[in-house]
């Protein structure tokens, strides 16, 4: 499922627990920390959100104007990922084409992954999107 919020209170936002520690400035920090939150899940599911985690940082740096919030949390019944950045512009997939080209791909793996995919759109600006992986 994949489908767009808005933040009518103005209160989304998203930040790394513990709240000291600062955002990643890598996309190899962010994985890091996904793969310190997920200590104890299924070695495959912690590969499949480090994929995911690996496509929203990049294009957060890339497209979103940078990192402004990330978190990892391995709940019950699902891995919740959730980049934030400073770009109200949806994500979404480049239209397909007959050659190959570089990039485009991502959005394609993390919607083949995912359980379930939300884009908040914030007041202040910027978006957040969450994503749910199965456990």
């Amino acid at each position: 499922m994949y489908s767009i919020d808005l933040d009518a209170e103005g209160a989304g936002t998203v930040r790394p627990a513990p709240a000291d520690r600062p955002l990643p400035t890598t996309v190899g920090e962010a994985r890091d920390f996904a793969r310190a939150r997920l200590r104890g899940v299924d070695p495959e599911r912690v590969e499949d959100c480090l994929l995911v985690v690996s496509e929203l940082v990049t294009n957060a740096f890339r497209y979103g104007g940078g990192l402004a919030g990330f978190d990892v949390v391995a709940a019950p019944d699902a891995i919740r990922v959730s980049v934030q950045d400073h770009n109200d512009r949806l994500p979404t997939p480049p239209p397909p084409s007959e050659r190959f080209l570089p990039g485009g791909y991502g959005l394609r793996l993390v919607r083949r992954l995912a359980r379930d995919i939300r884009v908040t759109l914030l007041r202040a600006g910027g978006k957040i999107v969450h994503v749910h992986l199965p456990r």
